[in-house]
């Protein structure tokens, strides 16, 4: 017997029919009401701008292939002001992106040593020095520090 049918014969009985509660949410601002839900969507974002950013990098490769006429075109992009201003917010975006993931490797990943589970904060740590430590890398290879 289908649910409508048992409802209907409820209600020739006279029983009340009870329908379950709804809860109403919003389809556009849905996680604007909590902020786990406000850190996950900034998360969702920040991947975005990452991938853009990796896209830019990539057509950048292929226009040095191409020749120092290309070349020249595609820094004059990335070095205008919109280009500047893209790369500012997409590094901010990186670190937003690179640090919700480094809080989620400790669910992700369980590692044992010996019989005991490696404590969450010190894998978040090591994630965190191994970046400094890449980054200093990059930086003294690009002469800056």
């Amino acid at each position: 017997m289908s649910s409508q049918a048992q409802q209907a014969s409820m209600a020739q009985d006279g029983a009340t029919v009870r329908r379950p509660y709804v809860r109403p949410i919003s389809k556009t601002s849905w996680f604007m009401t909590h902020s786990r839900y406000k850190h996950y969507m900034l998360h969702e974002i920040s991947s975005l701008f990452v991938a853009i950013y990796a896209v830019i990098l990539i057509v950048g490769l292929f226009r040095l292939g191409s020749g120092p006429a290309a070349w020249q075109g595609w820094l004059d992009a990335v070095t205008s002001p919109i280009g500047i201003l893209f790369s500012l917010a997409a590094f901010v975006f990186s670190i937003i992106h690179a640090t919700a993931w480094f809080k989620a490797v400790p669910q992700a990943m369980r590692l044992m040593r010996g019989g005991e589970v490696v404590p969450g904060n010190l894998i978040i740590g090591v994630h965190y020095v191994v970046w400094a430590v890449v980054s200093l890398f990059v930086l003294i290879l690009a002469g800056v520090a």
